[in-house]
């Protein structure tokens, strides 16, 4: 097929003129001498690097994971475990600390449930030792120091 150039009517390959606009066609360039088979180019550079083999690559995952009642008592025990230090420590710390153990079975918030822990745990150990001293049963040096 031989394409004009102004129109872009495809035309008889042995046209001198198109048929739509009656413009001059093209000379057909002369056929390839070379047979017909699988492409083989001419010049290939030594520098060309080796083609790869297609490695298909897993699908990309668009859904995740919803959270678990372990989650939830994590997040539950980190909360508490803070505003225990606040106000009603007595009741929310130990909250805090017995919610955080058994949020750290869940698997997407363990990082927080370990704060949560040591959170609740500290404040406890300072309440006790508030309460202890308050009621006297702690030596005055260890509360005000030896010195």
């Amino acid at each position: 097929m031989n394409i004009c150039p102004n129109c872009g009517l495809a035309n008889d390959p042995a046209a001198a003129r198109c048929a739509r606009c009656g413009g001059p066609m093209p000379a057909q360039p002369p056929a390839d001498p070379r047979p017909a088979g699988p492409y083989a180019p001419a010049f290939v550079p030594k520098t060309m690097p080796p083609v790869q083999p297609y490695v298909q690559q897993p699908p990309i995952l668009l859904h995740k994971r919803a959270f678990t009642w372990w989650d939830v008592c994590t997040v539950l025990g980190f909360v508490s475990s803070i505003l225990g230090f606040f106000f009603a420590s007595v009741a929310l710390l130990p909250l805090g600390l017995v919610t955080s153990v058994l949020g750290f079975r869940g698997d997407k918030t363990r990082g927080l449930a370990v704060a949560g822990i040591v959170i609740s745990a500290v404040g406890l150990l300072i309440k006790l030792m508030l309460i202890l001293n308050e009621a006297a049963f702690l030596p005055d040096w260890f509360t005000n120091g030896i010195w």
